[in-house]
């Protein structure tokens, strides 16, 4: 796989209003099909008719729930197996809110990534996206951006997380600097829930998260942050973002060298039991 170089757009891509459209064009049918007003199939669904009316004029994006809802209510094809007419359109249209919401390259090393059988990550500023809560990942988040928009990018981070709660978990190891820990990103309680959350997630077996403490930062921590992954049979992959650029390539000397430079600044880290200890007394002043 060549390398990839991108910058962030500074434009938004166009939001998906065609499977918006299709998607009430196709509840008002089968509403006028079934002899219904507004009012009658919000009651039979729970809803308000205000809600009926913005999807159909394509105001709202769907909820699942409504999705799954109207697919049962109509009975539309595959309704039975939550993979209904109206539940397929809402999945269209959550991945391409996704997708917009994506860099070119993280959209790609999205890809990758749930193939890993090994994470390393150098985190220099921030809690990577991986170990973050909802609320700390919408308090980092670009406020200039439509709610549509952050709401992708959330479900994006937290769908990402799924993979060390599958059946074949990869081993992962994080190193976090300790600004991380005490930048309040979100408030005092989103980060005492932020800093849970990362206790909980280092002592899952197949999880390290090393802090390195301020008096303990070297040049290797200063260099920045990192995502090196490793595969059962394709070749390493590291990822790295900066401001508006991001790089991503499988090159053997850069692999190599962020597998170096990840183990020097692992060593020079507090280790899992001190680092826990760490992250515990930063969660003390936060409350």
């Amino acid at each position: 796989m060549p390398e990839t170089f991108d910058m962030a757009k500074d434009e938004q891509d166009p939001d998906p209003d065609a499977l918006r459209v299709h998607f009430g064009l196709e509840l008002r049918r089968l509403r006028n099909r079934a002899g219904l007003s507004m009012n009658q199939l919000a009651q039979a669904l729970g809803c308000t008719p205000q809600w009926i009316c913005q999807l159909e004029h394509a105001e709202k994006p769907p909820s699942e729930q409504t999705a799954l809802d109207l697919d049962t209510y109509f009975k539309t094809d595959g309704y039975d197996e939550n993979d209904g007419s109206f539940h397929r359109l809402h999945t269209a249209i959550r991945r391409v809110g996704q997708r917009r919401a994506l860099r070119p390259s993280f959209e790609n090393y999205c890809l990758r990534e749930p193939k890993a059988i090994g994470v390393r990550c150098l985190a220099a500023q921030l809690v990577p996206g991986l170990l973050q809560t909802e609320d700390y990942a919408r308090g980092i988040m670009d406020r200039s951006q439509t709610a549509e928009n952050l709401d992708a990018c959330v479900a994006v981070r937290l769908e990402r997380q799924t993979m060390f709660h599958r059946a074949k978990p990869p081993e992962a190891s994080f190193v976090l600097d300790e600004s991380a820990l005490r930048r309040p990103v979100g408030g005092a309680k989103a980060m005492a829930d932020q800093i849970d959350h990362l206790i909980d997630m280092a002592r899952l077996p197949n999880v390290q998260i090393l802090i390195m403490p301020f008096e303990r930062l070297t040049l290797a921590a200063l260099a920045g942050g990192f995502i090196l992954l490793s595969f059962a049979k394709e070749p390493d992959l590291v990822y790295a973002e900066s401001g508006s650029l991001s790089f991503m390539t499988e090159r053997k000397d850069v692999t190599f060298r962020m597998g170096v430079h990840f183990l020097t600044t692992a060593g020079e880290a507090l280790n899992q039991g001190e680092s826990i200890a760490f992250m515990s007394r930063v969660r003390e002043e936060y409350l």
